[in-house]
This record gives C-alpha cells, sequence and structure tokens, in this order.
C-alpha cells in the first residue's frame, strides 16, 4: 500500500491536536505533534530555579529553554534574544507546532482538508 506523509504547521498545540485526532477518525494511525523552535534543549519553567537560586544559564530565564551542557548554555546566552535586547527578528515564531500524518494515498486529500479546517497550513 501507497503512503504519503503530511506536514502541517499550527499556530497553538489545542489545534494540531485536534487536527491530529480528527486525521486518526479517517483511519490514519501513524501520526505524532511536536513543538519546534530556533534553540535546542527542553522547554523550562523558570518559577522553579529562580526561587531556590540554582539558575543553569541565562538561558534558563530569558529564553525559556534549559541547555543541554554548560557549553550550550554559553552559547544560547550570547544570543541577542537572550539579553532581551533583540526585537526577536529571524527567530521561529506563529506556526511552530508541526502534525506529522503518514497517510495511505487513498486518505491524504481527506486529511489535508481536515487540516486546513482546523487552520493547519500545508
Amino acid at each position: 500500500m501507497a503512503e504519503r506523509t503530511v506536514l502541517a504547521s499550527f499556530h497553538s498545540r489545542s489545534e494540531a491536536q485536534e487536527a491530529e485526532k480528527q486525521v486518526q477518525g479517517l483511519g490514519v494511525d501513524v501520526t505524532q505533534v511536536a513543538e519546534f523552535g530556533p534553540f535546542s534543549g527542553l522547554p523550562t519553567e523558570r518559577n522553579s530555579f529562580l526561587i531556590s537560586g540554582e539558575i543553569p544559564s541565562l538561558a534558563s530565564i530569558t529564553l525559556h529553554n534549559t541547555p543541554g551542557s554548560r557549553d550550550s548554555g554559553v552559547l544560547l546566552a550570547a544570543d541577542p534574544s537572550a539579553s532581551g535586547m533583540s526585537d526577536g527578528q529571524g527567530n521561529v515564531t506563529g506556526r511552530n507546532f508541526l502534525l506529522t500524518a503518514v497517510c495511505p494515498e487513498s486518505l491524504v486529500e481527506q486529511a489535508v482538508q481536515v487540516i486546513k479546517q482546523c487552520n493547519g497550513y500545508t
């Protein structure tokens, strides 16, 4: 059976998850919703370490990102976005939630229509 991969971007996780649910309802078994951004590392909740005083990196406070190593923390902190003096130009904004669906060829058009109805961009 021939399959095609459909990639769609969304403004919010909830829109992407709703589209994923509806695409799965069509009979598509393989789907995934992921968030992407300009920085590697894990998203972080900054209040957890501000209280304790154990701050891994400036990037943890300003970019909401926990670097994987001390070196990557230094590089992230050197980014203009970390200083607060940047306008964010060039950063990934807007449609940073990605829905990936591996569809049987016969369901591709239906999946694309569902995605568009859920405000997705393919």
